[in-house]
């Protein structure tokens, strides 16, 4: 193979790996609202961690951080809001071999239902929305892609934040310090 040809293999790698990284966090934002809008055929369970995380990922989110647990963490993020839309942007990819550092702007639009146990009558229909960036590092695997660390920093906030009960509160903690 000359010289030409592995640039041309190089990028062509290049250019795969950064399409499997939009994928995915493209599958990451569409499964939280899939599960929002059905948890029972969409759950967060050890499949769907499996699909996207590294066992140990670490995640840094204005509601606490946890390593490892991505299921239970997303559980006890996602049941504080009702229906959700989570719009990603284009990410930013900056690959190094088998990682990757990622970075997106997103918004997150969140709509208390009556379904959610916090909801309160002022608050049924309302929404909260968010926006900022998430800084992510990715790792290639066996199975592919996965994050081993997702860090969400919002810059702005509107509309009423979710009610999260003592008793979430705490299982939150107890996650975050296992």
């Amino acid at each position: 193979m000359n010289d030409k040809d592995k640039d041309l293999t190089g990028r062509v790698a290049a250019l795969v790996d950064r399409a499997e990284l939009t994928e995915l966090v493209a599958r990451f934002f569409a499964s939280i609202d899939d599960r929002q809008r059905d948890p029972r055929a969409h759950p967060f369970d050890g499949a769907w961690a499996r699909g996207l995380f590294t066992e140990d990922v670490e995640f840094r989110y204005p509601v606490g951080a946890y390593t490892g647990h991505a299921d239970e963490a997303m559980d006890l993020t996602m049941d504080n809001f009702g229906r959700t839309q989570h719009l990603a942007g284009i990410p930013q990819i900056a690959l190094d071999g088998d990682r990757a550092a990622v970075r997106w702007s997103a918004v997150h639009t969140h709509v208390h239902l009556a379904s959610t146990q916090e909801a309160r009558a002022d608050r049924l229909g309302e929404t909260f929305v968010s926006g900022g960036h998430y800084d992510a590092e990715a790792v290639r695997t066996p199975e592919g892609w996965r994050f081993r660390a997702v860090a969400l920093d919002v810059a702005w906030t509107a509309g009423k934040p979710p009610l999260v009960p003592p008793e979430r509160q705490e299982a939150m903690r107890r996650l975050a310090a296992s």
